[in-house]
């Protein structure tokens, strides 16, 4: 998913009525991490493991302290396209069976799921010797992986599969009942090895692959439990229009078909008419990339909220937008649906801003992260009644314009009195610099600087995502755009 798809512009969310129940912000608590994908913790541990997309596992103390690195796979797996480490997950009995779970492309882009013990007496280190891989799914290209892990409260593991291609699922995996691609599944591993079908999945000796749960999932990045009711949301990244959230209630046997390809969003896809979405899982809430002023490009889902700091956002469900660094929450119900959304991107936007969120985190205690993919640090979402550093004023990025745009356009940002050098520097969707466009101290007040779409040698850079980056007064702040053919 961290390879944002070239049709991107956004539009002002819903905000469907809802009084706000409480005013959330953010806290920077950790900073220097290598592409964050995950921040997890074993129930009741206030240790936060942090996986990094390049194969590293960290760890550290509620307060941010370095303690170590936990597993280091990064020569088992690449980072092309969307590869790399994807998930990560404790057993729910890990307190006496020291086991976790990750997913990561091996070297052949293929999708692992390997279970892992803790080095005895060192709580800190994993064995890497101990590595187990109970599965293997093999991945036609390099994007739309998924390889998201959650438990569920019944104890089993639930792994989420894109349909496994950049666009249009032209194999139709994610309706292909043989193939696991496009697909939820639901796994026992609490066997010794390997893992077992669990008797109640849907499909157990019929058609479909046993381990599926449910089906017609184009990306599904990230999904999550309701450590309350049960329920099960789940993000899917879209096509070209629409990004979706489905819930599942805790009361489901499974089988749901949320519609990929036949559907993105509430539209037909392919076939473009006569799809019969009325026979589908319709989500829940969509957005599209259309309109307003925000840069859309795909849904990060995160956590309905059960932690203790902050009362008030009981049962809220928290997702964001990659690209635009929107956050929104909204409200569900099995007996009443869709409550409200409420876009709290003003309140919980640090200092700087982000520059592309990748997940959201939960640790041992049920608090939540904002994890920033470009960035490398991860925010606590706190009550903003509580003091939170680094929200401060702070220099300002606005976006380019225009957007998306072909050859040339415009960046506009402003810069306080006192502030050293300034930079503002465009990198590629994968963070490698194309272009410095400003270092130099700068007077105070409002800036202006074009870019043309070529590097720092004067070559024009392909078409694609883009991200401008500014750098003044010890804050950094950034920003996406479209560069079209």
């Amino acid at each position: 998913m961290f390879n944002s798809r070239p049709t991107l512009l956004a539009l002002a969310t819903i905000l469907c009525g809802l009084a706000l129940p409480a005013r959330a912000a953010v806290q920077q608590v950790l900073t220097g991490l290598d592409q964050p994908v995950r921040l997890v913790a074993p129930a009741g541990d206030t240790r936060l493991f942090v996986a990094e997309r390049s194969g590293r596992i960290r760890v550290f103390n509620q307060n941010g302290v370095d303690l170590g690195t936990f597993l280091d796979i990064s020569a088992q797996t690449t980072n092309e396209g969307e590869r790399g480490v994807a998930g990560l997950a404790f057993a729910p009995d890990y307190a006496t069976s020291r086991r976790f779970y990750l997913t990561f492309t091996d070297l052949q882009g293929d999708l692992n799921l390997a279970r892992y013990s803790v080095t005895p007496g060192n709580p800190n280190v994993a064995n890497a010797a101990s590595q187990e891989i109970i599965l293997e799914v093999d991945v036609p290209g390099q994007d739309h992986i998924g390889g998201h892990l959650e438990f569920a409260p019944d104890g089993t593991l639930y792994l989420g599969l894109g349909d496994g291609e950049f666009g249009g699922d032209p194999g139709n995996r994610a309706q292909d009942p043989q193939q696991l691609l496009g697909k939820i599944l639901r796994l026992d591993v609490s066997g010794p090895t390997g893992y077992a079908v669990p008797a109640d999945n849907p499909f157990v000796g019929k058609a479909p692959r046993d381990e599926i749960w449910s089906l017609g999932l184009r990306n599904p990045w990230c999904f999550a439990f309701d450590r309350l009711t049960s329920d099960l949301y789940i993000a899917d990244v879209g096509e070209d229009i629409h990004e979706e959230i489905n819930v599942q209630p805790g009361s489901s046997n499974g089988r749901e078909n949320y519609g990929w390809r036949l559907v993105a969003g509430p539209d037909c896809f392919a076939p473009n008419f006569g799809c019969r979405p009325d026979t589908l899982s319709a989500p829940v809430h969509s957005y599209t990339h259309s309109g307003g002023t925000a840069w859309r490009c795909a849904v990060v889902g995160g956590y309905v909220y059960r932690g203790a700091r902050i009362p008030s956002l009981q049962g809220q469900y928290f997702f964001a937008d990659f690209c635009s660094g929107e956050i929104w929450t909204m409200e569900w119900t099995a007996p009443g649906g869709l409550v409200g959304v409420v876009n709290r991107t003003n309140e919980m936007t640090p200092s700087g801003g982000y520059i592309a969120i990748s997940s959201f985190g939960q640790d041992g205690l049920g608090e939540l992260y904002v994890l920033d993919h470009v960035a490398g640090k991860a925010f606590r979402i706190v009550n903003a009644a509580s003091p939170v550093p680094g929200l401060m004023s702070a220099p300002r990025l606005a976006q380019n314009q225009p957007n998306p745009f072909n050859p040339a356009t415009e960046i506009s940002f402003t810069v306080g009195a006192g502030d050293d050098a300034t930079t503002l520097e465009v990198f590629d969707a994968a963070g490698r610099r194309v272009r410095s466009l400003v270092s130099a101290v700068l007077d105070a007040g409002d800036h202006t600087v074009a870019w043309d779409g070529t590097d720092d040698r004067g070559q024009r850079v392909p078409s694609g995502v883009y991200l401008y980056r500014l750098q003044s007064g010890g804050t950094v702040t950034g920003r996406k755009m479209l560069l079209v053919e």
